[in-house]
């Protein structure tokens, strides 16, 4: 029993005991039972009994009222928030639904110039220049899909295997050209038992590990070191991304989920800013954990803690 459950016990349940004990030693004639005051008599006996247990319904029923008032608060709170949730769900379909005919038109309009041959060697970085801008902004259109389409989604959850996940991952984020020369250490723990199976959507996770994988290829050089290390300890399967990129600023570090926020490190590079978000998303969909660890000029371990499915 905490703190205060037994304060409220002891306020509900002490006045009544109180009323009672005293009726009783009244009613055996150890207490006076019989009060005058002028021409009225009061039977002690009952106004001990009538005194505690009024003071007991009182604290029972002040009690029931703060809570049910607590409940009115909760659900409010609980009806405004969905009702935003639904408004961001909204304004991002149709933000996708308004971006994604221009976005055709510029693609084609740039395959069209591609295949001229008129073009000079200024015109052809130009386009370049143009064909980078318009992938990242096709990039944060599905970005913003997706998170849209988490705020309602339905785990499709099975008992799967990690490391394959995280094999699946690493093998997708080396799949794109820039990041396809880079190495990437994987460690998954098999002594003194290998990493259990959990319960998840294997997607959804793909896309979380995924990401986290690409992010820590996008800060380093060619030449550092990203690792993904896998451990089992016994209740969580506890998942490792870390790079020997330039760091995390500490004062970013509050703001590194937070959708569409690029760190001062990151504005230069290609992405939306919206992926840690989407991680974070996915993990908490899933029970989990996200922490982020980082040095500057040393590194960055992301590190998400997952429930193993049970035996």
């Amino acid at each position: 029993m905490n703190g205060n459950r037994l304060s409220l016990f002891l306020w509900a349940v002490v006045p009544a005991l109180f009323g009672l004990g005293g009726s009783g030693l009244t009613r055996l004639g150890m207490i006076p039972n019989l009060v005058v005051m002028g021409r009225y008599h009061a039977d002690l006996a009952a106004l001990w009994l009538v005194a505690g247990l009024s003071i007991s319904l009182l604290v029972v029923s002040a009690w029931a009222g703060q809570r049910w008032m607590e409940k009115r608060v909760s659900s409010a709170l609980a009806e405004e928030r969905e009702g935003q949730a639904a408004d961001r769900r909204r304004f991002l379909r149709r933000l996708d639904h308004e971006l994604k005919n221009p976005l055709t038109t510029i693609c084609l309009g740039i395959a069209n110039l591609r295949s001229s041959s008129q073009l000079q060697a200024d015109e052809v970085s130009s386009l370049e220049r143009i064909v980078h801008q318009t992938q990242r902004l096709h990039g944060l259109v599905e970005d913003l899909r997706r998170l849209a389409e988490l705020d309602e989604a339905h785990l499709d959850r099975t008992r799967t295997s990690l490391p394959e996940i995280l094999e699946e991952s690493v093998l997708l984020a080396q799949s794109t050209p820039e990041w396809a020369a880079r190495a990437v250490n994987m460690k998954l723990q098999q002594v003194p038992w290998p990493v259990a199976h959990m319960w998840g959507d294997r997607d959804l996770l793909v896309v979380a590990f995924r990401n986290l994988v690409e992010n820590a290829l996008k800060f380093t050089a060619a030449s550092d070191q990203v690792e993904v290390r896998a451990m089992d300890d016994g209740r969580y399967a506890v998942v490792e991304v870390a790079d020997t990129g330039p760091g995390i600023a500490p004062d970013e570090m509050p703001h590194i989920f937070d959708e569409l926020f690029r760190g001062r490190n990151a504005r230069e590079l290609p992405g939306s800013g919206l992926g840690l978000a989407l991680v974070r998303r996915i993990v908490s969909l899933h029970g989990g954990r996200i922490d982020v660890r980082s040095r500057i000029d040393q590194g960055t371990v992301v590190r998400v803690s997952l429930s193993l499915a049970e035996a």
